[in-house]
């Protein structure tokens, strides 16, 4: 069987039973190929390391990644036509003591959404709609790895340029859906275009608001502090189990309170449950009123009561809605 087709029929199986990601991993002397679907991870079959290589270096060549460097940890995009459609998966290589170890996930590009069919509790989409329209400043996305964060992001670039007539400019690692009227760029250190460079250069480009695909180093928070502190509305996201978390997360890369403070307009955190046929986000939403109470708190040094439902509550009240 040729690799593309190996490939595609590994990927169209994962997208019939809903899975999120594909996990290739090595078992005595085979590679088991693993599906994550929520919490679980289903086995689908195990395949040779000789078909695995090939798999492999057929991934990379696609994703533009290098093949002479095995020890060297690579993201990207794969793009794989078919006659019948194109599948999209974001690609992370890591290199461990015996192997490559490499997960691909799945993008589906028909599965967008708008700010309207994202929430459980359909109010949410307002507050949201309301953080769009702020002019400057922070607004901050975070949640676990697979709570739709991204899909988030993009209905937010989606209502900014439809309904706001902003100009966007993004920086992405991987880009993940091409969009039309708005600048995209991405991350690609082996040539020097980190996110902390690329915000420099954005800023340069006179945009309404920037996107930042995460927040995850030092210079990052600190570039993005700078943009939102210049005028620009600044939307990126952040790997936080709550609220509170992502507050901490970027104490943790330096930012002070104080200047937190001065730049934050809207935090957002999230989770995905399922509803009828569909999965919808449930939010953790601090924005206003309740932004301003938060940090009071937190300079009192105290947050025994917060200002608005944690998303454990938002949860719980979900599961008795249903």
């Amino acid at each position: 069987m040729p690799i593309k087709t190996k490939l595609v029929s590994i990927i169209e199986r994962a997208q019939v039973l809903k899975a999120s990601d594909i996990h290739f991993i090595l078992k005595d002397d085979q590679m088991l190929v693993q599906f994550r679907t929520g919490v679980l991870m289903i086995p689908h079959e195990t395949i040779s390391i000789s078909l695995y290589h090939q798999l492999l270096a057929y991934i990379k060549f696609q994703a533009a990644l290098t093949l002479t460097h095995p020890r060297q940890p690579q993201s990207g995009l794969l793009r794989l036509e078919t006659t019948e459609t194109t599948h999209f998966a974001r690609v992370s290589i890591l290199p461990t003591s015996h192997y490559q170890s490499l997960v691909l996930r799945l993008i589906n590009h028909q599965q967008k959404k708008t700010l309207d069919e994202i929430p459980y509790f359909i109010q949410n989409a307002d507050v949201l709609k309301d953080m769009a329209a702020m002019q400057a400043g922070l607004i901050l996305i975070s949640g676990p790895t697979g709570s739709g964060k991204t899909t988030t992001t993009y209905a937010f670039i989606d209502y900014l340029k439809q309904h706001l007539g902003k100009s966007i400019v993004t920086i992405e690692d991987p880009v993940e859906y091409q969009q039309p009227d708005i600048v995209q760029m991405q991350v690609n250190e082996s040539v020097g275009m980190t996110y902390d460079v690329g915000i420099k250069e954005i800023l340069r480009h006179d945009p309404d608001v920037i996107i930042i695909g995460e927040i995850r180093d030092v210079q990052t928070a600190h570039q993005a502090l700078r943009a939102a502190f210049t005028g620009h509305l600044v939307i990126s996201t952040v790997h936080a189990k709550n609220v509170v978390g992502t507050i901490h997360r970027l104490r943790d890369l330096g930012l002070s309170v104080q200047e937190l403070e001065q730049a934050i307009v809207g935090i957002v955190n999230q989770r995905l449950i399922q509803k009828e046929d569909e999965r919808k986000a449930v939010f953790e939403i601090c924005f206003g009123e309740q932004l301003d109470d938060l940090f009071s708190n937190l300079h009192q040094g105290h947050l025994d009561s917060l200002p608005y439902k944690t998303i454990d509550e938002e949860l719980y009240q979900c599961h008795h809605v249903n």
